[in-house]
């Protein structure tokens, strides 16, 4: 068994990352692995929202919820004695994931699953966490279902 472990979690404040947290916070603490929480900033869904027109108050408001959510992780993790990390990007949560993936070499990343429902079902999209699986270059990806 390895020395240290670090896991990275997706964190938007959901309830089913949420849900996540209490998962990985259970296991970053029996590993006293290092948690890795990225929260992130999707602009291509922000912009859309605005009609193409995202003001510099509307910047910092994003800016603002974002932090105030990490913190959110952080503080639940610090609490519990695990070392946790924060990360705010901006983009995809695949992308994201995938790249801070790579720089901090995690082992494992973790992220909460909402299972689609009416027209979501129907969207060429693939899931994100289909999509992260394709891009994880190797390292296991846990989804947590809303409890």
């Amino acid at each position: 068994m390895r020395d240290h472990y670090n896991l990275l979690m997706y964190y938007d404040g959901s309830p089913e990352s949420r849900s996540a947290l209490l998962r990985v916070t259970r296991l970053g603490y029996a590993l006293t692995a290092t948690v890795h929480i990225l929260s992130v900033v999707d602009i291509g869904s922000a912009v859309g929202s605005s009609l193409g027109y995202l003001s510099d108050v509307a910047c910092l408001q994003i800016e603002g919820t974002i932090k105030q959510t990490l913190d959110e992780a952080l503080d639940h993790l610090r609490e519990s004695g695990t070392v946790a990390r924060g990360y705010v990007a901006a983009g995809n949560v695949v992308d994201s994931m995938a790249r801070y993936a790579e720089i901090l070499n995690a082992d494992l990343l973790v992220l909460g699953h909402r299972n689609r429902r009416g027209l979501a079902r129907w969207w060429d999209q693939p899931s994100k966490h289909a999509e992260l699986v394709k891009r994880a270059a190797g390292r296991a990806v846990i989804t947590v279902p809303l409890d």
